[in-house]
């Protein structure tokens, strides 16, 4: 089976709509469903070859695990 070729600009507009609704489960305070996406936008992140925003990263596991 052939590997389908990803359409780096769809992914990317995927991704970038991921992080503003992971802003808005964070403020909403549904963590663990942020964590999950966070996840998901790390994975596309890795399949475009880019570095994530690594201070939104860690301000999420701050907020939720530096209890």
């Amino acid at each position: 089976m052939t590997k389908p070729v990803m359409d780096v600009a769809a992914v990317r507009a995927i991704r970038d709509r991921m992080r503003s609704d992971l802003e808005e489960l964070d403020l909403l305070g549904e963590q663990m469903a942020a964590i999950e996406l966070n996840s998901a936008i790390e994975i596309l992140n890795s399949r475009l070859g880019e570095q994530g925003e690594t201070v939104e990263t860690e301000r999420l596991l701050r907020r939720h695990f530096d209890n």
